[in-house]
Parts: C-alpha cells; sequence; structure tokens
C-alpha cells in the first residue's frame, strides 16, 4: 500500500488553549492529498485516517461548546461526529479486517479509541452538562452510540475489539504512553496551533471529506434503519463543521 497522502494534524491537548494568532497571519496550511484511485484497501485507509482527522477536530470544538454552555452545538457537532464514524468505517468488513484492524494491532495489540485524549475530555464535559431527557443533546449522544455499536457489528461481526480480545479491562484509564500512541498512529501532533490555523486545517480536511464523498457515495448498508437514512446526508453533517469553526473563529471564541 502507498503511503498515505494526508499531512499530520496539529492541534493542542485537549486540556490547552488555542495559541494566540500574531495579527491574525493565515499560516499556510499543508494541502490533504485527494481520494486514492486505486485499490480498495487505499480507499479505506484513506477514509480511515481522514475521518478519524475530523473527528479530532470535531471532539476539540464538542468540547469548546459543552465548556461554554452550548448544547444545541453539541448537539449537532455528536451528529457530525456520527457522520465521520460512518465515513470512517464505510469499508467491507473484509477489507477491515484484512488493512486497518491489522495495522492497529501491529502498533499496540489492545489498541482501543478509548485513548483517545480530545474525546475522553469531551465525555468528562458532556457528564458535567447533565443533558435533559429528550433533549436534542441526549437524542444526539444516545444516536451516536448506536451509530457506534452498528458501525462495529458490521465490521467486526464476530469477535470483539482489540482492547477485549486483549483481555484488558475495558474501563481502565489509559497511560500517556497509549495516548500518545495512539496520536502518532493517526498522525496527530500535539503541538501550540493558533485558531487561524486550527480552522485552516480543518477546512483543508472537510474539503477532502466532502470531494470524496461527491466522487464515491458511502453505500455501506445496516440493520438499522435510522442509521442508513441518517448516512444520505453525510456531506451536510460533516460540512456543519467548518461553519462551527468559522463562526468561532468570527466570535472570536477559542476552541
Amino acid at each position: 500500500m502507498t503511503a498515505s497522502p494526508l499531512p499530520r494534524l496539529t492541534v493542542p491537548l485537549p486540556h490547552k488553549p488555542l495559541a494566540p494568532c500574531a495579527g491574525h497571519a493565515v499560516v499556510p496550511v499543508q494541502a490533504v492529498g485527494p481520494p486514492p484511485l486505486g485499490p480498495e484497501a487505499e480507499v479505506a485507509w484513506y477514509r480511515w485516517l481522514l475521518g478519524h482527522h475530523g473527528a479530532f477536530c470535531a471532539w476539540r470544538l464538542l468540547s469548546a461548546a459543552l465548556g461554554r454552555g452550548d448544547l444545541a452545538e453539541a448537539a449537532a457537532l455528536h451528529d457530525t461526529y456520527s457522520a465521520l464514524l460512518l465515513y470512517s468505517g464505510s469499508c467491507r468488513p473484509e477489507v477491515y479486517a484484512s488493512v486497518i484492524r491489522p495495522r492497529m494491532a501491529a502498533r499496540h495489540s489492545a489498541m482501543s479509541g478509548t485513548w483517545a485524549r480530545d474525546h475522553r475530555h469531551a465525555a468528562a464535559l458532556l457528564a458535567g452538562a447533565r443533558p435533559a431527557s429528550g433533549s436534542a443533546l441526549k437524542e444526539a449522544v444516545k444516536f451516536n452510540r448506536l451509530v457506534h455499536m452498528t458501525v462495529a457489528a458490521r465490521l467486526v461481526p464476530s469477535g470483539g475489539s482489540l482492547l477485549r480480545d486483549a483481555g484488558w479491562d475495558v474501563h481502565r484509564t489509559p497511560t500517556e504512553d497509549e495516548q500518545a500512541l495512539l496520536d502518532d498512529f493517526f498522525l496527530v501532533d500535539r503541538v501550540p496551533v493558533c485558531a487561524h490555523v486550527f480552522t485552516a486545517s480543518l477546512q483543508a480536511r472537510v474539503a477532502a471529506l466532502l470531494a470524496d464523498l461527491a466522487a464515491r457515495p458511502v453505500r455501506a448498508t445496516y440493520e438499522r434503519d435510522a442509521v442508513n437514512h441518517f448516512q444520505t446526508d453525510l456531506p451536510v453533517h460533516i460540512g456543519r463543521l467548518v461553519l462551527i469553526a468559522e463562526e468561532a473563529l468570527a466570535d472570536g471564541v477559542n476552541a
């Protein structure tokens, strides 16, 4: 398989604010390569990385929304994350089993998405927000869990996650090394970044996501009608990510 055309994503640690932007200067952001035209395995790997880059950005914005009590925006961002899960996991189960899962296992036999720092940070803030039953945020969170379980069941119809199969406690807190390993696996560097650079990086990735979806719409089929229906609007949910980031930049809100 050829090397990924994706550049590394630079974001601060989730509890660190974005750095000040000196004179609002726009620093050039490395372009995201076009979707591969080659084998199915290359497309799957591209989508796995690009979709997760979008998720890292969505989690960052989600934490900011929860931090300032904007539960409506937090609900929209949960739907965006659900859309990114469907995009990331859109390959055939056979391709996931032969390409993506082995690459994760090669880095660590128990690699888990629960090691994602930004998701853990957002989840802690969500627990503190305590959205009301029936609210948009509560429903978006419930649907996100449904999407996650539905995608996992399709990609791994028998067996479990690497974490479970390795016999690890799924509730244990990941170490700093494990969280750093997951960052590196997904081509994420933790460095100071200003809001303009963060937004430009996000814009480049969303543009690539939308271009790929326009060329090759996701056509995975699930046993849940609600998930299949939601999947028809992936560009809408993913495109919203840029609007939220640009509004935050214009309002001077630090994500």
